[in-house]
């Protein structure tokens, strides 16, 4: 009874372990690839930011321009505002629909390399699990069973992992 109780605190200690080790792998990769994707992306939001505002001020001081040579051409000064209001809103509407496609592209690819990992991961850990089903078995039950009866066991034990796994997703 108590080595059956030591067995089943070292498969539980090793479940323990496994998710930790998982979760450790999962933060190390985000925290790997991530940051420099973010950094990135917020590199070419602020370049567009900052030729917006460039933008914005060459449009401004044309308009002054303008102003100050046709004082009094009331009817030119207004169409020159209005092309110019019309170019930032443009510019603004390109800028957010660009800027929105790019968000939505880099959701979809951490997704699918979140996906990709949690796959890679879920696999490692049922084939850790499986190793170690079958030293514990082979360690603690040598002379107690037949071959034809440890088979059996690994392949009902196998199919119980499978249905697990299928099972969480």
């Amino acid at each position: 009874m108590e080595a059956h109780q030591d067995l089943m605190h070292q498969i539980f200690s090793n479940n323990i372990i496994n998710w930790v080790i998982l979760v450790g792998v999962i933060v190390y990769f985000w925290n790997k690839f991530m940051p420099p994707i973010f950094a990135a992306r917020h590199q070419r939001i602020q370049g567009a930011i900052d030729d917006a505002a460039h933008a914005k001020r060459d449009g401004e001081d044309f308009l002054q321009e303008q102003k100050q040579r046709i004082a009094n051409a009331e009817t030119e000064a207004k169409k020159i505002l209005e092309d110019a209001k019309q170019t930032a809103a443009s510019m603004k509407q390109q800028e957010s629909e660009v800027i929105k496609k790019e968000i939505a592209e880099l959701e979809k690819k951490l997704e699918q390399q979140i996906a990709t990992h949690r796959q890679m991961v879920i696999t490692e850990l049922r084939s850790q699990a499986a190793v170690a089903a079958v030293r514990l078995a082979e360690a603690s039950l040598p002379g107690a069973i037949t071959d034809n009866v440890k088979k059996g066991l690994q392949e009902r034990f196998v199919s119980q992992l499978d249905q697990i796994g299928a099972n969480k997703k």
